[in-house]
């Protein structure tokens, strides 16, 4: 077991990110769209005044409430911008150029925004509004990738969650790249039954399938793993308390999604250092980052990165941290190849002078 390098590291401190862990090609592969304070921030900035101070809020969430589910709860009882300026497709294109700016900043050649709610698929235009982000982003990062992949809220009445599920097999004509299992009972046992008829549904339409799963409990991992064309796993913080769990993780070849600011500020680990990324990596199990709600957590992919370097990862580890990020993408099959192909360049030489 590899050891933290540093004192105990800071859940909400500003990381220093060296120069050489900046210049590493990163991937997101687990961003949740935070339609509020994400607007709220480019509002912010747009009307010259200051944006709703998540790093207070996430220190008060630390000092007061319980961790776990409880943490969990208080993410979406605070909306700093109204529904009614998301409407305005402008204002939503700007949040997600927001989004992938900031990732492309840090470096990130691959970044997936995860969406739900009635604030994007129930848009006619939904996809043509992120494909416009994209481009804008591109045109100052020409490397950047990335994919909309749209969270199934499962526990939702079946008329609704139908409608949804319709609505995601239509947008995959445009270019929707998967979905993600989001669920109730969330730390206990749910059923899973309908859910895998929901994933043949995806998979036969092109979709690929994420799951949370195992965030603040040993539920819902083992049945997670059944689910029809899985390869990726939200969190499964807990399956490292269970050595069977790890090890059918381990062979069912999916990637674990590791948000390590997340688990640290809602409490499913203690601190960085008992984080198990390297127990999964130990075991064999294929791990990306990603930064999750990364305004209400105060990190970027950078970050990111920068803490996982704190934790004891090489440079040449982080970069197969991004290498199993896009092997493990929803990117369709040439873009994936293309991206790994830059992945295994040899860096150019800086010019002098």
């Amino acid at each position: 077991m590899k050891t933290s390098k540093t004192p105990p590291l800071d859940p909400l401190a500003p990381r220093p990110i060296s120069p050489e862990v900046a210049a590493l090609p990163k991937a997101d592969l687990h961003l949740h769209q935070e339609w509020s304070p994400r607007l709220d921030r480019v509002l912010a900035r747009r009307e010259g005044r200051a944006a709703y101070d998540w790093h207070g809020w996430a220190g008060q969430l630390m000092a007061q409430v319980p961790p776990g589910m409880p943490r969990l709860e208080r993410l979406s009882k605070i909306f700093p911008a109204p529904i009614e300026a998301d409407a305005e497709p402008e204002n939503f294109i700007a949040r997600l150029e927001d989004m992938l700016e900031e990732g492309a900043a840090d470096g990130a050649v691959l970044v997936e925004l995860r969406f739900g709610g009635a604030t994007a698929l129930q848009r006619p235009d939904f996809m043509a509004l992120f494909h416009e982000a994209e481009r804008r982003v591109r045109q100052r990062h020409p490397g950047l990738c990335a994919t909309a992949v749209y969270i199934l809220l499962t526990h939702d009445e079946p008329e609704r969650l139908e409608r949804v599920v319709t609505a995601c097999l239509q947008a995959a004509r445009d270019g929707l790249s998967g979905i993600d299992f989001l669920y109730a009972p969330y730390d206990a046992e749910a059923e899973w039954r309908p859910l895998y008829r929901l994933a043949v549904r995806a998979v036969d339409a092109g979709l690929g399938v994420t799951a949370h799963a195992g965030e603040f409990s040993t539920a819902n991992i083992a049945a997670a793993l059944r689910v029809p064309g899985l390869t990726r796993l939200g969190h499964a913080v807990y399956a490292a308390h269970d050595p069977r769990l790890l090890e059918a993780i381990a062979s069912s070849g999916v990637t674990v999604e590791c948000s390590l600011s997340c688990n640290v500020v809602l409490g499913s680990v203690s601190s960085y250092e008992d984080h198990p990324i390297w127990r999964f990596v130990e075991a064999g199990v294929s791990v990306a980052l990603g930064t999750d709600n990364p305004v209400q957590f105060c990190t970027t992919i950078g970050r990111e990165y920068a803490l996982a370097h704190a934790l004891g990862f090489t440079l040449d580890e982080l970069l197969t941290l991004t290498r199993n990020a896009v092997s493990a993408s929803f990117l369709p099959t040439e873009r994936k190849r293309a991206l790994l192909a830059t992945l295994d360049e040899p860096p150019r030489a800086q010019p002098k002078g």
